[in-house]
């Protein structure tokens, strides 16, 4: 009996030694690494520098993944255009709509004419790769959430 049980304890702790997520500290925190693991979770690397990367999804959205210079933040963000001639109460009107949905907050930037997406994952204390794919994840999905209240056709999806 104490065999079989001795068995199962060994069992159980080297599963979770094998399944544990590793912390990644920002004096640790590297782009390529984040590009790697993307890329193995599907994502289509689009451009990668040292301090940015651009990643596209199955669905072909695409987001920029910025590090602040002190790396205390990634910031996920992305532009979408407006089509020529929208007036200004449509847009605040989508705007208004979109900054209800919890994750991504969004601006109208008038020298592009688009709208910005953007979330900030705060890397301050550590973060997992499997925290930081549940948040590009989220991202792409409340993209789509927020392209789904655009009842007036104002982006551009071209």
């Amino acid at each position: 009996m104490k065999t079989k049980l001795l068995t199962v304890l060994l069992f159980c702790f080297f599963t979770h030694w094998v399944t544990a997520q590793t912390l990644i500290k920002p004096a640790d925190f590297k782009i390529a690494a984040v590009g790697a693991f993307l890329k193995s979770k599907g994502y289509e690397i689009l451009e990668q520098e040292e301090t940015f990367i651009k990643i596209g999804n199955k669905d072909k959205a695409t987001l920029f993944m910025d590090v602040d210079s002190g790396k205390k933040f990634i910031n996920l963000n992305v532009n979408i255009l407006l089509n020529k001639g929208v007036s200004q109460d449509k847009i605040d009107s989508l705007l208004a709509e979109i900054n209800k949905l919890a994750m991504i907050k969004a601006e109208y930037l008038p020298t592009q004419n688009s709208i910005g997406f953007k979330y900030y994952f705060w890397i301050t204390n550590g973060f997992t790769n499997e925290t930081l794919e549940d948040a590009v994840m989220e991202f792409f999905l409340y993209q789509g959430d927020a392209y789904g209240l655009d009842k007036e056709k104002i982006f551009n999806y071209q």
